[in-house]
Formats: C-alpha cells, structure tokens, sequence
C-alpha cells in the first residue's frame, strides 16, 4: 500500500515502549543480499526478548513485497513489535505481533569511497546490545552530538574500550593488522562485519576480535564502519584529529572493493 495510507494503532507496544525488533536487509543489482543470515538475526533477537514469530513466512513476503517493488538497489525495513494492548509494562502472554515491512530505494553508490568524521561519545546503552531493537533513544542522541560537533558519525566508548558507532560497526588497522570489538553483548554482530572479516582473511590481513581501548583510534593507521546500508566507509576524523593521512587508507579501500565484488 502507499506508506501515506498505512496506520498503526495507538497501543502498539512498539510505539508505547519500543517493544520491538527489527532488520534491515539490503539488494544489489536486483537481489536481496544476505537475507537469510538477517533473518537468523532476527529469531535471535525475539528469543531473547521472548517476543513471538509472527505465523507467516517472512523470507517470501520480503521476496514477494521486494519483486512488487520493482527496485533493483533497495533497503528492505522489517520490524516485529509485540503487539497492542492498552499500555502496560507488563505484556499479555497471548498477543499477536505486529508486522511491518517498508521496501525503499537505497542510496545510490558514490563514485569515490565514502569518507566521514566521528566524535567519540560515552557508551550509555543497555547491556544487550547484540539484540537488534527498536529502542534507540542512544544511538539517536549520538548521532545528534555528532551533528552538533560537525561530525557525522558517533564512535561509542565504554569504560575506555571502543564499541561499536551509532548504526554500524568499527574496525581499526594497526601494523596492517584488523582490530573489531568481539561479538558479545555490547556490540551487534553485523552482518555486514561478518562479510567484511571473511573479506579480510580470505586477502591474507590478520584479524583479531578484541577489545581496544579509545586511545588507539587516532594512533590508528585506519578506521572504517562497516553497516548493510554504505557498506565500508573510512573514518578520516576522530574528535577533529585526523585518523592516519587523513584520507581513506589501503586496507579500507581493499576491503571495500571487495565488498563491492562480492555484491555485483
């Protein structure tokens, strides 16, 4: 249907409380990329929110909606909220979940490697931020800092170890080696990440999963962001200093023209 025609009731929980989950899956060149491997993501985060599957087949509704759509690079929205019922923090163990999916053009490829400054921000959110949900009040209010300081990126910083940045993954490069945060709970496994540090083992670049303090990131050669939205894009600024020359470094483009290669 037109989005303008589309209407959600006033007690669902994801509007009330950001009761809720989402995905967002990306196609190139008319094809959805990774679909499968989002919606594993996906049960994982209703499982640990006990949050039911709604009854119907998600891979095909996105497939049938994607075809209808007639875009052949397009961002595919999926969220899953619990349902609606007259607010309380305490659910119904009976409600039905609410499903809603929004297929739209994804922005179109630049002709020169992205490139964005961040700001480092403290990191205030919850403990479960492998669980991909709605509720994002602080990644909002990081991006918004970062807009304040010029920015346009948030690097999260929790007890001096670098995180995740507000809507993406960060990787450093140090002595040509591959540094990201490990998988765990204070990060979200992206999706993206996963292919970016396939990418990198399979060009001979040493990868380590661990954590590294916020002092390392301007001492870094290269730090990039990795999202299903812009792919790999190097981050040439942290806090107004600059990150290695101050331009996109080897590694970053390597691995970003290999994304490129694997998406084609």
């Amino acid at each position: 249907m037109d989005p303008r025609t589309a209407s959600i009731s006033i007690n669902d929980r994801g509007f009330l409380f950001g009761d809720g989950v989402y995905e967002v899956i990306r196609s190139y060149n008319g094809k959805l990329f990774s679909l499968e491997e989002h919606l594993r993501r996906l049960e994982l985060s209703m499982a640990a929110l006990d949050l039911a599957r709604p009854e119907t087949d998600l891979a095909g509704l996105i497939r049938e909606l994607f075809a209808k759509s007639g875009l052949s690079d397009a961002k595919v929205y999926l969220q899953i909220t619990r349902g609606s019922e007259p607010r309380n923090h305490l659910f119904s163990l009976d409600l039905e979940p609410n499903l809603y999916i929004n297929v739209s053009p994804a922005p179109a490829a630049a002709g020169e490697l992205g490139r964005v400054s961040a700001v480092t921000v403290p990191d205030l959110r919850w403990h479960m931020c492998n669980v991909k949900s709605t509720s994002l009040v602080a990644n909002i209010m990081a991006k918004h800092r970062a807009r304040q300081a010029g920015a346009q990126d948030a690097v999260f910083v929790r007890d001096g170890v670098v995180t995740e940045a507000a809507s993406s993954n960060v990787f450093l490069v140090e002595d040509g080696c591959l540094f990201t945060h490990p998988a765990d709970n204070h990060v979200l496994a992206g999706v993206t990440r996963k292919h970016v540090l396939a990418l990198a083992r399979e060009a001979g670049i040493p990868v380590r999963e661990e954590k590294v303090g916020r002092e390392r990131l301007n001492a870094a050669t290269e730090v990039f962001l990795s999202d299903t939205v812009h792919d790999v894009h190097p981050v040439v600024r942290i806090d107004g200093q600059p990150v290695g020359g101050g331009t996109p470094g080897p590694v970053a483009v390597r691995l970003a023209a290999a994304f490129r290669e694997l998406t084609s």
